[in-house]
C-alpha cells in the first residue's frame, strides 16, 4: 500500500518535525514540512498531497489565507487546521471552521492527531488502518 503524503504547514520548526516523526513513525504516511504559508503553498503547487495540516497563526499569511488558497487550489483537499486559539470565536470564525475538515487544538496530543488524520482520510475515502 502507498504511503499517504501529508503537508505541514508551521512556522515552529520543532512541533513539525515533531508531528512528522510521529506520523511517519505508523509507517503509513510520508511527511513534507514547509515553515511559512508561502513556502507551503510553493510546496502544494508542485505536489500532490492527501492531507494538509496547518497552524492558524504564522507570521505573513496566517492559516486562513492558507486555507482559502489551498481550497481555491484542490477544492477536495482535506486541511486540518491548528490553533491555540480554537475557542475564541473571535480569531477562528464559524467561517473558518466551516472551510477546514478539522481543527487541531495546541499543544497537540499526539494520539489525537493520528485520530483526526486518521478520521479526515478515511472522511475523504482515503483511509488509513494502523493508527
Amino acid at each position: 500500500m502507498a504511503k499517504k503524503k501529508i503537508l505541514i504547514i508551521d512556522d515552529e520548526k520543532d512541533l513539525c518535525l515533531g508531528m512528522k516523526l510521529n506520523l511517519e513513525r505508523t509507517g503509513e504516511y510520508e511527511v513534507t514540512m514547509a515553515y511559512s504559508g508561502g513556502e507551503g503553498l510553493e510546496i502544494a503547487k508542485e505536489a500532490e498531497f492527501d492531507l494538509v495540516i496547518t497552524d492558524f497563526k504564522m507570521p505573513g499569511m496566517n492559516g486562513d489565507a492558507v486555507l482559502d488558497a489551498l481550497k481555491e487550489m484542490r477544492p477536495h483537499l482535506p486541511v486540518v487546521l491548528l490553533s491555540i486559539y480554537h475557542d475564541d470565536s473571535s480569531t477562528i470564525t464559524s467561517s473558518v471552521k466551516s472551510k477546514a475538515d478539522a481543527l487541531v487544538s495546541k499543544p497537540i496530543d499526539k494520539k489525537k492527531l493520528y485520530k483526526i488524520v486518521k478520521d479526515t482520510l478515511a472522511k475523504r475515502g482515503q483511509g488509513s488502518s494502523n493508527l
